[in-house]
Formats: structure tokens, sequence, C-alpha cells
């Protein structure tokens, strides 16, 4: 075998450890997110949904809504992404709206909206999602 031949031979076996080691593995897959919180949050439904407006175009997501009632409403939407860096770059790029808050864990984008309740009350749900994602 020639030089280039051993080179064209030896790029295409490195080409292919490194997409190899890309592989992203498939979506997350539909957490547990809590039934309750304090103070008087219940989750009223959890189903596979699209994913929320707001969010950009390209890597299309897993979505799932979840209903809180409580002292006020909440709509809670759980993205699961095949990359964390995926899920990364959808919130750095998803648009901002009046009381939606959103954050990425893991694989995860999660777009919370809410309707009432005080900032303490939202704040105390909000955490309790972020750390149902954190026990996977």
């Amino acid at each position: 075998m020639d030089v280039i031949g051993r080179r064209a031979t030896i790029s295409l076996l490195l080409g292919g450890v490194v997409l190899a080691g890309c592989g992203q593995g498939g979506s997350p897959g539909q957490p547990d997110l809590p039934q309750s919180v304090p103070p008087g949050w219940t989750r009223k439904g959890y189903d596979k949904s699209p994913a929320p407006a707001g969010l950009p175009e390209g890597v299309a997501p897993e979505c799932w809504r979840a209903d809180y009632s409580g002292p006020g409403t909440v709509q809670a939407w759980v993205c699961g992404y095949r990359a964390e860096s995926s899920a990364f770059d959808a919130m750095q790029r998803a648009k901002s709206a009046p009381d939606v808050v959103r954050f990425q864990e893991g694989k995860y984008l999660v777009v919370i909206h809410w309707n009432g309740g005080s900032r303490e009350e939202n704040t105390a749900l909000v955490r309790a999602i972020q750390k149902a994602l954190q026990r996977r």
C-alpha cells in the first residue's frame, strides 16, 4: 500500500471513530414529574404534546406537557433531545415571553408558563420539577 493509500485508510478509520463517538442515542424518554408539590400544586394531566411555541426550528424534541393547578395554573413542557448540546442550543435560542421560565437539565429543555400564584409558590413548583429531572 502506498503512502496516499495509507493516509486515506487512516483518515477513514479516524473519521469512523469520531462519528461513532458522536452517537447521540435516543430521546431520554418521559420523565417522572411530581404528582403534587407544596403549597398546593396538583398535577392534573401529563401527556405527549407538540413542542411549546417559541422553540427554535431545527432538531425536533420529544415533548410532554404537564398541567398543574393550585395557587394558580401552570403548563410545564418537558422536551427531550437526543443530545445535551441540542437542549442547550434550544434553550439559548428560544424566544422569551412573559410569565415563562425555561431551563435545561441534561437532555431536557423545560418551559414553564404560569398564570397566578406568587413568585414563591411558582418557584417551589419549578424547583420540584428540576429536582425530578436531576434524579434521572
